[in-house]
């Protein structure tokens, strides 16, 4: 009986790429995973097949029978999380240089599968892992533990990490907003905090308490909702806030897209901003300046903290001393969505 042919899949392969530039499957493994040990001629050269045949490396295979991985993942809670994207892109304008790519997942601030994330991100061997404003449970710290990779938890600053913390204080930067809208007359204050990762809502309802009762102030104020902390969330809860407390002069929102979200809310419910209501925001993403009238936030160093990442993870697998724990202050931001009234 005649053996039946191997069907061929028709992708071209590593030994396709070192036949058609005539170097050995390993030259052209070292230009995929360290392109910085391989000569500037030879590099281009593969390059340019690899463009022409088409080839797309298995990483994941690659990485599990290398010790050394050219992987950095990446998991948030979300992809329109707050400072996500300036965070991702700053880091990955320090790894790409060296020859590290990003892989990010989301959970959709569910924690039901939190582990199973994280235990499939480590299955791709990575080089180092980030957290950006992404809780762990104990059984997910456990696993990054064992892993022995560079652990980065990004986002608010935390007492205990399991690895670097990078970070910003947002309690801090909620009495920032606070006590300066204080100073310009606003008495009757409430805040809108919606789906936050749990210990960034525990920083923010801290300065918030704090920040209230010493202008002896009710901090009873406060919607929490489990809805995500974007532009449709703001417009959809400013209606009931309002029906709430109708002596409302000031709401102050966990992140700008909700800010401005109330914003167009209140345009649509002809509310003037600010005469009748002012608003303020965190974050002070590109949606705070280009919102009408611009946004009063306090700006979060999204960008730098991205940066520092990068540069702490490169330090850290080369074998460098490290800061184990980076505090990044915020910046106040005043604009017309609070003017003086």
């Amino acid at each position: 009986m005649k053996a039946k042919q191997r069907r061929n899949s028709g992708k071209s392969t590593l030994a396709d790429v070192a036949k058609m530039t005539g170097v050995s499957t390993m030259t052209v493994s070292r230009v995929l995973r360290e392109p910085e040990k391989v000569s500037p001629q030879v590099r281009e050269k593969i390059e340019a097949a690899i463009s022409e045949l088409g080839y797309v490396p298995n990483l994941a295979a690659s990485n599990l029978a290398s010790s050394t991985s050219r992987l950095v993942t990446m998991v948030v809670p979300s992809m329109s999380t707050p400072g996500c994207a300036e965070f991702s892109e700053a880091l990955y304008q320090v790894l790409k240089p060296k020859g590290y790519n990003v892989i990010l997942a989301e959970d959709h601030y569910t924690a039901a599968d939190e582990s199973k994330l994280i235990e499939m991100m480590l299955s791709y061997n990575p080089a180092a892992m980030v957290m950006y404003d992404f809780d762990c449970s104990e059984e997910s710290n456990n696993l990054l533990l064992k892993s022995t990779i560079p652990v980065v938890q990004v986002g608010a600053t935390l007492a205990t990490p399991i690895g670097i913390n990078i970070g910003t204080n947002y309690g801090l930067a909620i009495k920032q907003l606070i006590n300066a809208l204080a100073l310009k007359g606003y008495r009757n204050i409430a805040l809108l905090c919606a789906a936050h990762e749990h210990h960034i809502v525990q920083q923010i309802l801290s300065g918030w308490h704090s920040s209230i009762l010493s202008l002896n102030q009710s901090p009873h104020r406060v919607v929490s909702s489990s809805l995500p902390p974007t532009v449709q969330t703001g417009q959809r809860l400013l209606p009931d806030i309002l029906l709430n407390w109708p002596e409302l002069d000031l709401l102050i929102c966990t992140s700008d897209e909700l800010a401005s979200g109330a914003i167009a809310a209140c345009h649509k419910k002809g509310i003037s901003v600010p005469a009748q209501l002012a608003i303020a925001g965190l974050g002070d993403g590109d949606i705070a300046q280009i919102c009408s009238p611009s946004l009063t936030t306090v700006a979060i160093p999204y960008r730098p903290m991205g940066t520092q990442t990068g540069k702490h993870i490169l330090a850290a697998l080369h074998g460098d001393d490290v800061e184990e724990s980076v505090m990044l202050p915020s910046t106040l931001m005043l604009r017309g969505s609070t003017a003086v009234h």
